[in-house]
């Protein structure tokens, strides 16, 4: 090795081996320490880009000037290296500084696409840069040549290629983010994950994931159950006896639709006459859910509920459209006289009497009416009687903050006042009628030996009570930004069921 060369390398080497410590560490500390720190990993880049920068440039080392060819060859292979390097590390913090700011101006997920497009489009430049300035080549004939590869891989890849630049199309527009719900045309629906390269990830309402490649979201007609609101629209269609009057069965309807807990108050449901024929009254009953996700419960409840006001107001269904059954012509008006009797015959709860014993009850129950804004029962009082409402609707409120929230509404059916009799507590609840209403009470003294000789009662009435109470907890922890664990809510009233009662509840 002649004396020129030892000392051309004992010049530069101290320098590059500097350069070469601060980019090891910085990519370390980047990477290890300030992984979750944005910010302080951006400065930390800059902070290493600028110190190899300035050790390149001690060492002679110009990233944008051509290394000649002249250089004894371990010089010029160390020095065109460290060239390549630099203009990798400076891909790498330009890199960084895009996804920083998209990352601060979006949600991290929702730009992951944009990040990677613009990180490709960054590094593919370093590579052109290092082409034209590291090893003095002309990339002009290159970007021919690869424009002619580009052409034959984009007919080999035409349909990969849709998938992506339909990711750019969908990313740009932005027609959902991610934890959108959206829905296909195909039929497909359910919320978004990610949307990549090629395809976008839903997560299905069966729990499964979809990879829908980004071509077919592109051509389908896209809903967006989401936005501008999670609020989602649902319609059902009830058929009622065509003897019933329209305004009569509407009225009907509404009530059910007021008693419904698990649908938004605004906007208002609505119920409007579709038909009416010969064979039935049609009326579409259209209602919000606050997510899409609950649009089945609410169905449930909804469909539970007209049932339950159209028996309370003997009012029949009618057949399905285009079928051969008809309805029997109707038959005498109920003796109102019966009606305790067929109450303790339809509600669960008093599902394990014998006909003996509800014939014996019957008489027990008193007929109460009561107009709209009436309080049937006051919260923190002792209730005398079990309370069964059938007809109408009310609503259970709670005191909060020197006011009162509303937790849930009672529909026909409905029972309230069994904590008093059960166990003598007070009510947890103030009770309103929302409409006229018509409730049927039994006294404690007449119900109490049926308590204690009918567990099954006791149990289906503790139960009632202990949904409640959960209802009611969970309502004013929402209110008051408390997480409340269903589970672990309906643990404690069941163990304190069982102290109280001396069954399991």
């Amino acid at each position: 090795m002649n004396a020129d060369l030892v000392y051309l390398i004992s010049r530069i080497a101290h320098p590059l081996v500097a350069a070469g410590s601060i980019l090891v560490a910085g990519f370390l500390v980047t990477r290890l320490v300030l992984r979750d720190r944005p910010i302080r990993q951006l400065l930390c880049q800059l902070v290493t880009i600028s110190g190899f920068t300035s050790m390149l440039v001690v060492a002679g080392v110009i990233p944008f000037e051509p290394t000649p060819a002249m250089d004894p060859t371990i010089t010029y292979f160390v020095t065109s290296a460290f060239k390549i390097v630099w203009w990798l590390a400076a891909s790498w913090l330009l890199a960084g500084i895009v996804r920083t700011v998209l990352v601060f101006k979006r949600r991290p997920v929702e730009t992951r696409f944009l990040q990677d497009l613009c990180a490709g489009v960054i590094y593919g430049s370093a590579v052109m840069g290092i082409i034209a300035n590291v090893f003095d080549m002309a990339i002009s004939g290159l970007l021919a040549a690869s424009g002619v590869i580009a052409i034959v891989l984009g007919l080999a890849l035409q349909s990969t290629l849709g998938d992506v630049f339909s990711g750019v199309v969908l990313n740009i527009s932005k027609p959902y983010h991610p934890g959108d719900w959206v829905i296909l045309s195909g039929g497909l629906e359910g919320r978004v994950i990610e949307t990549n390269w090629r395809a976008t990830q839903i997560l299905t309402d069966t729990n499964d994931v979809a990879f829908v490649p980004n071509s077919i979201i592109a051509k389908s007609t896209l809903r967006n159950a989401s936005r501008p609101t999670g609020a989602h629209g649902l319609k059902v269609v009830v058929r009622l006896d065509p003897a019933v009057a329209p305004s009569s069965g509407v009225a009907v309807l509404e009530t059910a639709m007021l008693g419904c807990n698990r649908i938004l108050r605004v906007p208002a449901a609505t119920v409007m006459v579709r038909s009416l024929d010969a064979v039935a009254l049609e009326c579409e009953l259209e209602f919000f859910v606050p997510l899409i996700e609950q649009g089945p419960d609410a169905q449930n409840e909804v469909f539970d509920l007209v049932f339950r006001h159209c028996a309370s107001a003997s009012i029949r269904l009618a057949p399905p459209s285009g079928s051969a059954f008809a309805l029997p012509p109707r038959g005498a008006l109920p003796d109102l006289t019966d009606a305790p009797k067929r109450l303790l015959q339809r509600l669960p709860v008093f599902a394990s009497l014998s006909a003996d014993e509800r014939v014996a009850l019957a008489p027990m129950l008193k007929r109460r009416t009561f107009k709209a804004g009436d309080v049937l029962v006051e919260q923190g009082i002792v209730a005398q009687a079990l309370f069964i409402l059938t007809s109408g609707v009310l609503a259970a409120l709670q005191r909060h903050d020197g006011g009162e929230i509303e937790v849930l509404r009672l529909a026909p059916g409905d029972c309230f006042g069994q904590a008093s009799v059960m166990t003598g507590a007070v009510t947890a609840f103030k009770v309103k009628a929302l409409t006229r209403a018509v409730v049927y009470e039994i006294a404690k003294d007449d119900i109490a030996p049926i308590l204690k000789e009918r567990t099954a009662i006791a149990g289906e009435l503790s139960q009632i009570m202990m949904k409640r109470e959960a209802a009611g907890t969970a309502r004013l922890g929402a209110l008051d930004g408390r997480d409340v664990h269903p589970e672990d809510l309906r643990a404690r009233i069941a163990d304190r069921i069982k102290v109280l009662f001396g069954f399991a509840g």
